[in-house]
C-alpha cells in the first residue's frame, strides 16, 4: 500500500511568513525510496565526555553564539547536545532560528527530529516556514515518522491561523501512523493551549478521542484538547461525548471527558455527569465530573453535593463543598452547618459547608450567620497548626463582616504560610463585600481597610505576601487602581529587590507597576549562578532513585541523571544535606499536582541559587511526574510537584525530571500541610 502524507499546503516566503492558503489540497503520493540516513557511527552522546560536558555548560550560561558554533561540529552528537541545549534557552531570534532550520535537513534523524523540537520551543512565527519545508511528504515506509511527528508539533507552538488550518485539516493517517497521528494531536493542542482553535480541529479531536482503534496515546491527547480548549462548542457531539465517557475503559481518558462533557450543556450530560461523579472507581474521574457539573450551574446541584460531600476521597469530598459554596439553594444555606459540624468530614470540606451558608443564605439570617461566624472563631482560636488555622480562616472570609478580624490575624501572626493565605482570604472577602447586600457592612470601609492591608504587605518588602499582593492586584487590576496610585510603593520596592535573587518576585512586581502606570519597567531575566556539581553527576548512577517519606506514606521516585543532569543533581544535592526534611505540601490542586519544598512554606520562597529551565522532548502524559516548580524560565530553585494526573499543558515549559515508580497512594491522599518527614537516596 502507498503511504499518503496530506497538507494544504500554501505559498511559503523567504521570510518565513505563510502566505494565504490557496485551499487545494496536496497528497503526496510517493512510490520512490526515501533519502537514506547517514550510517550512524558517532559519538555517543554522553555528558562524562568532555565535548558534551562543554556544550552543556555553554547552554547552562545561556551562551547562545557558542551553542550555534557546535551546531557546525563534525560530530553529529554535538549538534544534538547544542540543540538541546538551545531548545532550553528558548532564543527567539532570527539568527537562532535560521540556525536551527538548516538542521532540519541533517542526515542524522536524532539531529533533525532534534531540531524540530528546539524550533518549537522558539515560539515564533518565523519558524513555521522552515518547519513546513523540512516536512518529508516523500516517505512511504515510515523512516521519517519521528521527524515528521516533531514538527507538526512544533507547528501548534508557533503557527497562526493559517497553519492551524492546515495543521486541522490532514484526513490522510492511518490508525496505524502512530508518530504521525501523535504529531497532529499534540500540534492541535498545543494551538488550543496558545487558544488558538477551529471547528475543523475539534472534529479530528473528537474523531480520534471517541474511536477505539486509534492508539491509546493519540486518544489520551485528543481527549485532553477537549478537556482544555478555551471556547469550543461541543454541542453537536453530545450523544458521542457523553456515550463514550459512560463507555470509556482508561480512567486518563476517562478523566479528560467528563470535563468535556460540561461543554455540550445538555440535559442528559448533566444526568450522566452526575452518576459518574457518584459511582466512577477512580476518584479522579469523579472529581473532574464535580468540575463539571459546577461549570454547568444549572440544574439541582444542592442534593448531589450534599452526598458527595461524603465521599471516601478527601479531594472530592472539597470539590464537591466548593460546588455547594457557588450553587447551594438558599433554603439549603440557613441549614447547611448542622452538616459542617460533622467531625468526619474533611477540615477542608467542614469549612467550606460553614462558608455556603454564609456565602448563600439571605441576608436577614443574621443570627444564624452570627452562630456560624462564631463557631469559626473559636475553630481558628483553638488551632495550632497554621494549615488548619488557615481553612477556617477561608470559611469566614465569606462574610464581609469578618474582615477586621481577618486583618488582626494577619497582622498578629508568625506563621509565613498562614499570612500569605489570610491576603488571599481577604480577597475573597472584597468580593463578597461586592455581591452581598452591604447590610451589616459598609462596601468602602471593606475595601480601604482590605486595601491598606496589602499597602502595608507591599511596604514589608517580604517576598511571600509582596508576591501574594501583587498576583491578586493583577487579577482585578482595573478596581485596585484607584488604590494603588502611589508610584514610589513600587519603585522602593523594585530598589529593594534589585540585588536579590528573587527573579520571580522583581518580576511580578514589574508587571502590577505596569499595570498601574503609564511608565513600563523592563522584566529581569534570571542570571546564570549555581554551576552543576559534576563530581556529584559522575558519582550518581544513570537513573538515581529516591524515597520520599510523606505523613500520608512511601513514595519512591526515580530519576534519570541523562536527561535532566543540573536538576537530578541539584535536587539530590538538596537530599544529601538534608534540606527537605520536615518541610510541608504547601499546595494541592485536586488531580492536578502536589508541591513542596519551600524553605519558607508559602510557596513563594527559594535558596540564594536558581538553576536553569531543562526541557527535553519529554512530555507530562501520565501520573506521578516530577516537575520543578518555578516562576518563569530559569527560575527554578528547589520546590517541586508531583502529578496526580496527565497534564500536557505543561509540556515544554515547566522541566520533568524524575516519576513515581512506587507509592502513588500517598500522593493522592497528600493534602495542604501534609509533612514531608525526610528524603533519601537510595542508590548512590
Amino acid at each position: 500500500m502507498v503511504r499518503t502524507i496530506g497538507f494544504k499546503l500554501g505559498n511559503y516566503g523567504a521570510k518565513g511568513m505563510l502566505l494565504p492558503l490557496i485551499g487545494i489540497t496536496l497528497l503526496f503520493l510517493v512510490s520512490c525510496m526515501p533519502e537514506v540516513e547517514e550510517e550512524d557511527t558517532a559519538l555517543p552522546y554522553d555528558l562524562r565526555i568532555g565535548l558534551f560536558r562543554n556544550i552543556y555548560d555553554l547552554g547552562d550560561r545561556a551562551e547562545t553564539d557558542s551553542l550555534l558554533y557546535y551546531l557546525e561540529h563534525e560530530e553529529p552528537y554535538a549538534k544534538y547536545a547544542s540543540l538541546l541545549r538551545l531548545a532550553s534557552v528558548k532564543d527567539s531570534s532570527q539568527t537562532v532560528v535560521s540556525a536551527i532550520g538548516e538542521k532540519l535537513h541533517d542526515p542524522h534523524l536524532k539531529v533533525a527530529s532534534m531540531a524540530a523540537w528546539a524550533m518549537g520551543q522558539t515560539g515564533t512565527q518565523a519558524a513555521i516556514s522552515p518547519l513546513i519545508n523540512a516536512f518529508r511528504a516523500h516517505d512511504t515506509l515510515g523512516r521519517y515518522d519521528q521527524l515528521n511527528s516533531r514538527i507538526l508539533e512544533a507547528v501548534g507552538k508557533c503557527g497562526g491561523e493559517d497553519a492551524l488550518d492546515m495543521l486541522a485539516t490532514i484526513t490522510t493517517y492511518r490508525t496505524t501512523d502512530t508518530l504521525l497521528l501523535m504529531g497532529q494531536s499534540r500540534g492541535l493542542f498545543n494551538f488550543a493551549v496558545r487558544g488558538m482553535t477551529l471547528r475543523e480541529g475539534t472534529d479530528v479531536m473528537v474523531n480520534y478521542a471517541t474511536r477505539n482503534q486509534f492508539p491509546d496515546n493519540v486518544r489520551l491527547v485528543a481527549a485532553n484538547y477537549l478537556a482544555r480548549a478555551p471556547g469550543i462548542d461541543l454541542t453537536d457531539y453530545a450523544y458521542i461525548l457523553t456515550r463514550q465517557l459512560e463507555q470509556e475503559q482508561d480512567p486518563k481518558i476517562r478523566m479528560d471527558l467528563a470535563l468535556a462533557v460540561s461543554k455540550v450543556g445538555s440535559a442528559r450530560a448533566r444526568e450522566i455527569l452526575a452518576r459518574v461523579a457518584e459511582n466512577d472507581p477512580d476518584y479522579r474521574v469523579r472529581a473532574n465530573a464535580i468540575r463539571s457539573l459546577d461549570a454547568l450551574g444549572a440544574g439541582e446541584l444542592t442534593g448531589i453535593g450534599m452526598r458527595l460531600v461524603e465521599d471516601d476521597h478527601p479531594q472530592v469530598s472539597q470539590l464537591a463543598g466548593q460546588m455547594l459554596v457557588r450553587h447551594i439553594s438558599t433554603d439549603m444555606a440557613t441549614d447547611i452547618h448542622t452538616m459542617a459540624e460533622n467531625d468526619a468530614l474533611p477540615i477542608r470540606t467542614r469549612a467550606l459547608l460553614y462558608a455556603a451558608g454564609l456565602k448563600n443564605m439571605p441576608f436577614y439570617f443574621t443570627v444564624t450567620a452570627g452562630s456560624i461566624n462564631e463557631t469559626l472563631r473559636r475553630l481558628y482560636q483553638g488551632e495550632d497548626d497554621p494549615f488548619v488555622k488557615s481553612v477556617w480562616a477561608e470559611g469566614m472570609s465569606y462574610d464581609p463582616v469578618n474582615h477586621q478580624q481577618l486583618i488582626g490575624w494577619f497582622d498578629s501572626e508568625e506563621a509565613p504560610f498562614l499570612r500569605v493565605s489570610i491576603l488571599r482570604h481577604l480577597e475573597n472577602t472584597l468580593r463578597q463585600s461586592r455581591e452581598k447586600p452591604a447590610v451589616n457592612f459598609n462596601r468602602a470601609t471593606v475595601a480601604n481597610r482590605i486595601a491598606n492591608t496589602y499597602r502595608s504587605a507591599l511596604e514589608s518588602g517580604e517576598i511571600g505576601p509582596v508576591s501574594q499582593v501583587c498576583n491578586l492586584l493583577l487579577q482585578d487590576i482595573d478596581f485596585f487602581s484607584n488604590h494603588f496610585r502611589d508610584r514610589e510603593l513600587f519603585l522602593n520596592l523594585l530598589e529593594k529587590l534589585e540585588e536579590s535573587r528573587e527573579v520571580g518576585t522583581y518580576n511580578t512586581v514589574v508587571r502590577t507597576y505596569n499595570a498601574l502606570f503609564e511608565e513600563q519597567k523592563e522584566l529581569k531575566k534570571p542570571e546564570w549562578n549555581n554551576p552543576i556539581n559534576w563530581e556529584l553527576y559522575d558519582r550518581l548512577p544513570d537513573t538515581a532513585r529516591v524515597l520520599v517519606r510523606l505523613s500520608t506514606g512511601d513514595v519512591r521516585l526515580e530519576l534519570p541523571k541523562k536527561e535532566h543532569p543540573g536538576t537530578v543533581v541539584n535536587f539530590i544535592e538538596q537530599v544529601l544535606e538534608g534540606y527537605y526534611n520536615g518541610k510541608n505540601i504547601h499546595r494541592v490542586v485536586p488531580n492536578f499536582v502536589i508541591q513542596g519544598g519551600c524553605p519558607v512554606g508559602d510557596g513563594f520562597g527559594s535558596l540564594d541559587h536558581s538553576i536553569r529551565s531543562e526541557l527535553p522532548p519529554v512530555h507530562f502524559d501520565g501520573a506521578g511526574y516530577l516537575g520543578m516548580a518555578s516562576a518563569g524560565p530559569h527560575t527554578e530553585s528547589v520546590q517541586w510537584f508531583i502529578t496526580h494526573s496527565p497534564a500536557m499543558h505543561l509540556d515544554g515549559n515547566y522541566t520533568r525530571f524524575g516519576r513515581v515508580y512506587e507509592g502513588m497512594e500517598a500522593v493522592h491522599q497528600a493534602d495542604v500541610g501534609t509533612t514531608i518527614e525526610r528524603i533519601e537516596l537510595l542508590n548512590e
